[in-house]
């Protein structure tokens, strides 16, 4: 598997899904609490650490291979994805520290809406007429 394919399939990791939803709470409620540099370092070192040991020690093929790893292969896995979801997590630690929490949810709508995207766009495909 090339560092490339690595990088796309450790984020389907159990592991890496965990730390990211924990420290991506734990962030906002540090943040809403104006804990700042708490907040950004829960926010960003956990996951970088995560990510790093993944990526360079465990096998991933069977993520690739996965149902999961085809949906994020063809639905989720390009650099604009990438920066949607990055931009969706910055908006929604912004609304934390700004304390409103409308700002908050819409950061995190954003990621949710991204990571489902595949099914969104399955939903409102026109069908083919068949004959």
């Amino acid at each position: 598997m090339t560092l490339q394919e690595k990088k796309i399939y450790h984020q389907i990791h159990p592991a890496q899904l965990t730390t990211d939803i924990v420290t991506g709470f734990g962030a906002l409620f540090l943040l809403w609490q104006q804990e700042l540099f708490l907040g950004v370092t829960v926010a960003f070192i956990p996951s970088t650490i995560v990510s790093l040991y993944i990526i360079a020690k465990v096998d991933l093929e069977k993520y690739k291979n996965s149902k999961f790893g085809a949906y994020l292969r063809k639905n989720v896995a390009s650099k604009s994805a990438d920066w949607g979801r990055f931009g969706g997590f910055i908006i929604m630690l912004l609304g934390g520290w700004v304390r409103i929490w409308w700002i908050a949810a819409s950061g995190f709508a954003i990621i949710l809406l991204i990571w489902l995207m595949g099914i969104f766009v399955g939903i409102v495909k026109p069908q083919k007429a068949s004959k």
